[in-house]
């Protein structure tokens, strides 16, 4: 994933960011217990903003424990231990992963890790075959949207439909309730289409400097100011379809949280990548690991 998927912490209540932590936490080691320690690094906010919020739509009460971490091995950190939709964002997260990796082999951006790919296809397909339908829809997506990455046949529409396909098919492959299916898969898909745009908007600057492809660069678009004025309605359109979508579904717990995410996390980061301001937890995770 990511990484872009984060809550405004200052206006975060001390409970609600020890309940998120544990989250995030929780899923860092349902990770570690199921597909070993290296996985944990591939971490992101993104997979546990899923835990928390398909946990909200189905799941009881949180129950907090305070356990070591390998991070940090002194201080006991707050963990979620019951919910089990930090177990489907686990799998999740290895699926993802797995299709990050094969399209960075692709361009030849991790060749050196090549005698390690063995590993994380068992990895991958343990997460698979409990995901088999899932999986099948990210994979067919993905490619699709990377068959598109052929340098003067750019269509940033069609690219980020294919990645709200994707995030589409991973949030409703849990088990939420068959009345709040279809909100739930128009919410998941305005979000894909928003992360897909506003990280070429991120990467821009960058791609155009490092002569990498960038869909907004293949455009022909070569000043900040001349992207902006392309993604800025877009963004601020897939916020706004999220935001009607989210509205209509009900949750059994953490609203205060996930609404903190929705509508000012979101807008923030939006703000930040639109500004190109430099950002301390730019694709970071709170424990400062680097997503894949």
């Amino acid at each position: 994933m990511l990484g872009y998927i984060l809550p405004e912490k200052p206006e975060l209540r001390v409970r609600e960011f020890e309940l998120y932590n544990g989250y995030y936490c929780g899923l860092c080691k349902e990770i570690g217990e199921n597909y070993g320690q290296i996985a944990r690094l591939w971490l992101s906010n993104d997979m546990a903003f899923l835990a928390m919020f398909l946990g909200a739509l189905t799941g009881g009460d949180d129950h907090l424990e305070y356990k070591h971490c390998i991070m940090h091995p002194i201080a006991r950190k707050p963990v979620e231990a019951y919910e089990q939709a930090i177990k489907y964002a686990s799998d999740m997260m290895i699926i993802l992963g797995y299709e990050n990796f094969m399209d960075d082999v692709r361009d030849n951006e991790k060749a050196s890790w090549e005698a390690k790919l063995l590993r994380l296809e068992k990895k991958y397909q343990k997460a698979r075959k409990l995901h088999p339908e899932v999986a099948d829809i990210i994979h067919t997506n993905l490619q699709q949207l990377y068959a598109q990455e052929v340098q003067g046949k750019s269509n940033v529409k069609e690219m980020s439909e294919c990645f709200g396909k994707v995030m589409a098919a991973v949030f409703t492959g849990y088990n939420i309730p068959s009345e709040q299916l279809r909100t739930v898969y128009t919410f998941a898909d305005n979000l894909g289409k928003w992360l897909y745009l506003l990280d070429i908007m991120d990467d821009f600057e960058d791609d155009m400097r490092e002569f990498r492809f960038n869909p907004i660069v293949d455009l022909g678009i070569q000043s900040r100011e001349k992207a902006v004025e392309m993604a800025e309605p877009a963004l601020y359109h897939y916020l706004g379809e999220m935001a009607k979508a989210y509205d209509l579904l009900e949750f059994r717990k953490n609203k205060d949280i996930l609404d903190n995410v929705i509508f000012l996390g979101l807008r923030r980061i939006t703000d930040d990548v639109l500004k190109g301001k430099e950002r301390d937890d730019d694709k970071r995770s709170i424990c400062g690991i680097r997503p894949f």
